[in-house]
This record gives structure tokens, C-alpha cells and sequence, in this order.
């Protein structure tokens, strides 16, 4: 199955354009701004087609991982206009870390671990 293999090649993807755009300089952060943005279509698109399976097997997760990886998103993108107004905010660039980990930890509880530990 291709789907949780994209999405999890592409949430690491985002996870460094995360540090990537919030460490780097004005001018590069613009570039790893708009990685970021393209991963979201990707997530966003390639967990649509995996929901049914998810909601089945988990659907409390299925909603909680859905309201925190909005909320990931939100998170980014306020950390990034923080950024690209030159008004660095260590506490955004954290929560947004921390809170994309535990949107993965909930996708791999979700899927007892697939695709890495299968």
C-alpha cells in the first residue's frame, strides 16, 4: 500500500522543513514555507484516502490525530509568519516540535505501527 508510505516520507519532509524554516535566515525560510505547504496538500490528501481504514479500526483517534494535525498546521504556519516578520518565537517553534510528534505517535498507535514496524 502506497499511502501510509507517502504520508509518513512526506510528515518527515515536513518535520524538517519545520526546523529548516524556522532556523534558517529570512530569505530561505520563504523556500522551506513553501515545502511546508506542499506537504500539507500531500498529508492532507493521502490521509483522506487512508480515513476509512483509520476511522474503523480507531475513531476516536481518527478525530483526535484529524483536530491536532489542523491544529499542527495552524501552529506552523502562525511560527512561520512570526519568522518571516523577523519576531522568532522559541515557544512556537517548540509547540509546533512537540505537537508534531505526538500527531505521529497517535499515527503509528493508530496503525499499531505501520508502515516502519511491519
Amino acid at each position: 500500500m502506497l499511502w501510509p508510505w507517502l504520508h509518513l516520507v512526506v510528515g518527515v519532509v515536513l518535520f524538517v522543513a519545520i526546523i529548516g524554516g524556522l532556523l534558517a535566515k529570512v530569505p530561505q525560510a520563504k523556500v522551506w514555507v513553501m515545502i511546508a505547504r506542499i506537504c500539507y496538500i500531500i498529508l492532507i490528501i493521502s490521509g483522506a484516502l487512508m480515513f476509512s481504514y483509520a476511522w474503523h479500526e480507531h475513531p476516536i483517534l481518527t478525530i483526535v490525530k484529524i483536530i491536532l494535525a489542523v491544529g499542527l498546521i495552524g501552529l506552523i504556519e502562525m511560527a512561520f509568519a512570526k519568522k518571516l516578520k523577523k519576531q522568532f518565537s522559541r515557544v512556537m517553534f517548540y509547540g509546533a516540535l512537540i505537537l508534531a510528534v505526538i500527531v505521529v505517535i497517535i499515527g503509528f498507535i493508530m496503525t499499531d505501527g505501520f508502515p516502519l514496524f511491519h
